[in-house]
């Protein structure tokens, strides 16, 4: 299906079409919604721009990297990507990056890893200047590791590698591989859009009672959890980015018993309906509870799941990738 044919892409340029033209069908059903809660300045209002265009943009380009059409099941390099996914995460908190650049260089590896074979000899120096690719796209100058941290950091430097070597035999290689296309478009992307516009209303219940003032930043942990979560499995790329954040939405409001757990400002700004992100909702929800049983059948703080636990369960696959991988210098790093 084309991507202007899509049900979310569709519905999307129906409302802002019938906003832009000043449809008095669309001025009665805008004040029929409720207000975002939570947010003192519009993010239109404080980037001076209509992010609506942002997203429109997003949803365009995210088949680049992740789509049901380039979603590889039966890829090599598989069974050993959840260790490749937590060294990266590993990697990429010891040089302080955002959490979105190594969720965009982990995005660049798959592309590379699914469409190529790549002997096992360079998965950690093509890992590492993924994430190095990734930062000098993603961050501020300032923020990117320098190389020679990196191959420090990594133990590059230990079985040779210089920073021109580097250079020339990880990040080039790495942007041929990717045809120089660099803007990738992770879930956690979107989902950082879905928050900025306002996914809590003032209209909402907690456990059927008002909101309280912490609640909008328990959906953003939740939402970033998941994110994270879901990265750690390759089978979440069968869905677009743009639907696996509604999903992650969805899952984040039901965690905190947020009621109505879906309702129309959302079908608003995400473009999808309930029904149209159910199977992958199910999805995120039975994959939360396998990772860890008994938190998705009661209420809690995320802080019990994302930090300790989920921090444990990083450590312990790239630890567990370093004893794994068939390569003598894939050592962890301190």
């Amino acid at each position: 299906m084309s991507l202007s044919k899509s049900p979310s892409m569709q519905r999307a340029n129906q409302q802002m079409s019938r906003i832009d033209l000043g449809d008095d069908t669309s001025t009665v059903d805008n004040k029929l919604l409720a207000l975002p809660y939570g947010i003192e300045v519009p993010i239109d209002t404080a980037l001076n721009m209509d992010c609506v265009d942002l997203y429109q943009s997003m949803q365009m380009e995210q088949h680049d990297y992740v789509s049901p059409g380039s979603f590889s099941p039966g890829a090599a390099y598989l069974p050993y990507r959840r260790y490749l996914v937590d060294w990266m995460s590993d990697v990429g908190e010891q040089c302080n990056l955002h959490n979105t650049t190594v969720h965009c260089s982990i995005l660049f590896l798959d592309k590379i890893f699914r469409s190529n074979h790549i002997p096992r000899e360079k998965w950690q120096l093509l890992a590492t200047a993924c994430i190095s690719v990734a930062a000098k796209y993603e961050e501020a100058e300032e923020h990117c590791p320098p190389i020679p941290d990196l191959l420090a950091l990594t133990k590059l430097r230990d079985v040779g590698h210089t920073s021109l070597s580097f250079r020339n035999e990880g990040e080039l290689e790495v942007l041929r591989y990717l045809g120089w296309r660099l803007r990738a478009i992770p879930a956690l992307h979107v989902i950082g859009y879905y928050l900025s516009k306002g996914a809590i209303f003032v209209n909402d219940t907690w456990e059927d009672r008002p909101l309280i003032e912490k609640i909008p930043k328990y959906v953003r942990k939740y939402a970033e959890f998941f994110s994270n979560l879901t990265l750690q499995e390759y089978s979440f790329q069968a869905y677009l980015p743009t639907h696996l954040a509604a999903a992650i939405l969805l899952a984040s409001r039901v965690a905190l018993h947020l009621c109505p757990r879906w309702r129309p400002e959302l079908v608003a700004l995400t473009g999808y309906e309930e029904s149209d992100i159910i199977d992958c909702f199910n999805k995120v929800w039975s994959y939360y509870e396998e990772q860890f049983p008994g938190h998705g059948s009661r209420s809690i703080s995320p802080r019990s799941v994302s930090q300790h636990d989920a921090q444990q369960q990083v450590t312990s696959h790239a630890q567990q990738f370093t004893r794994d991988c068939p390569t003598s210098h894939f050592n962890h790093h301190s």
